[in-house]
């Protein structure tokens, strides 16, 4: 509980501006916590977005199959994939 509370004040010294109070050793658990947050974030982000391509590849809304074949089949005069409407 003790490295939270550092974390709090570490927070409240950043949003006041005044950084000349932080001491090195809580900024380097700041530091910590911040890295771990950032990858919990980030993971459930990825799994959102993996799950996200997911649900729309078996709903028909996409078919990522046609993407991949664009890598191989691109000239000047292969069909367009998907046809978009105008503004």
């Amino acid at each position: 509980m003790e490295n939270l509370s550092i974390v709090f004040e570490v927070v409240k010294n950043l949003i006041t501006l005044n950084l000349a109070k932080v001491q090195r050793h809580e900024w380097e658990i700041f530091q910590g916590y911040g890295f771990f947050a950032l990858v919990v974030f980030l993971s459930l982000g990825l799994y959102c977005y993996w799950y996200h391509l997911y649900r729309s590849e078996k709903k028909g809304e996409r078919n990522y199959e046609k993407y991949a074949d664009l890598v191989l089949k691109d000239d000047i005069d292969d069909s367009v994939l998907e046809s978009k409407r105008s503004a």
